[in-house]
């Protein structure tokens, strides 16, 4: 028993001399002012498998994954220690409350019952939040939920991205004397479209999901951009390109940032998708929605689609040729280490 006390023990001194040094690591993106946003923990690239911690303005949320954490691990009790190391974040970025969302290995057990924890208001350590907050980053607000669910509704490896798609909108209007038409499939919440409409390009988000593209609709909002001057349509990506196609609509930039994998509905009409099987027919059929010279940025989470060279392999496959590469931005610094885990590239089709 002692032993096994001993070991307890040891494993949470790790934890908290390990969350400090993680800190630091990302010392310099903290007091950028970059974002009020930020992963600060990060598995096995900060020392500890399966655990990883992201910052949400004055919350945080601690996502466990099961078969890849220790077995031992105990997010509640590690909580308050998690809290006490980010109360000194600084910059006014202090942690009121920490959350956690367990995933499970296998989630098809779960017979879609979600855990407790992660629709509880009631954080493991801290004071309960309100139901949403806003973060800032870069020059646009956004709106998170840190118990709405296993999602949080921002990504945030894809910061820097975002903040790609405006230069290259702001560019793209000063080069043409017009806005941007931006395409954003498998929208989500909308923060590559909020993203473009802050620099003046006129959107289209679609997303199966209306409540999420509800949430969408809302973060225009907070940013002051009318959501009546954009477009989003409730559709399969598929579905809306060839909606697309018949109408004779026509996008300068396409944004392609698939889940890696999502169940089909017969009855709505929604196609079972998989990265590893569609991703190529996807850049096909979403090359066939640009302007002469409009460009495609393509990402991924899905780890085969993330080896050397895999990703652009399928956007060849997809295209029939070799495009013209352009460059994005690196990895955001929170998420150093992890390239293994994301893959993104932008190209215009000619």
């Amino acid at each position: 028993m002692k032993g096994r006390l001993a070991n307890r023990n040891e494993r949470i001194s790790s934890l908290r001399e390990l969350l400090p040094r993680a800190i630091e690591r990302r010392r310099a993106l903290i007091d950028s002012d970059v974002t009020e946003a930020f992963r600060v923990f990060s598995g096995d690239v900060d020392g500890l498998p399966g655990v990883f911690i992201d910052v949400l303005g004055p919350g945080a949320v601690m996502i466990v994954h099961e078969g890849v954490a220790p077995a031992t691990f105990d997010a509640a009790g590690e909580a308050h220690g998690v809290l006490e190391a980010l109360a000194g974040l600084g910059s006014g970025l202090g942690a009121r409350a920490v959350y956690h969302k367990p995933f499970a290995k296998d989630r098809s057990r779960m017979g879609g019952e979600l855990p407790a924890c992660v629709t509880d208001p009631t954080p493991c350590a801290g004071e309960a939040l309100a139901e949403w907050v806003l973060v800032r980053e870069h020059s646009w607000t956004l709106e998170v939920r840190h118990y709405d669910g296993l999602s949080t509704g921002l990504f945030l490896d894809q910061r820097e991205n975002r903040a790609w798609v405006a230069r290259w909108c702001g560019l793209f209007a000063k080069k043409h004397g017009a806005p941007a038409r931006v395409l954003n499939t498998f929208a989500y919440t909308c923060g590559f479209s909020v993203a473009a409409a802050t620099a003046g390009a006129i959107t289209t988000s679609v997303d199966v999901s209306a409540r999420y593209l509800e949430w969408g609709k809302r973060n225009f909002g907070h940013n002051a951009l009318d959501a009546a001057d954009h477009r989003f349509a409730k559709m399969d990506t598929f579905e809306f390109i060839g909606y697309a196609r018949r109408k004779g609509l026509v996008f300068d930039l396409v944004v392609l940032d698939p889940p890696s994998f999502a169940a089909g509905n017969k009855k709505k009409g929604v196609r079972a998708w998989s990265s590893v099987d569609d991703y190529a027919r996807l850049v096909g059929e979403a090359a066939r929605l640009l302007s002469p010279g409009g460009v495609i940025l393509a990402s991924t989470n899905t780890r085969e689609l993330c080896r050397p060279g895999r990703l652009e392999r399928e956007i060849v496959k997809g295209l029939g040729r070799v495009p013209r590469g352009l460059k994005l931005p690196d990895i955001p610094a929170d998420f150093a280490g992890e390239q293994e885990r994301f893959a993104a590239r932008a190209f215009a089709v000619v």
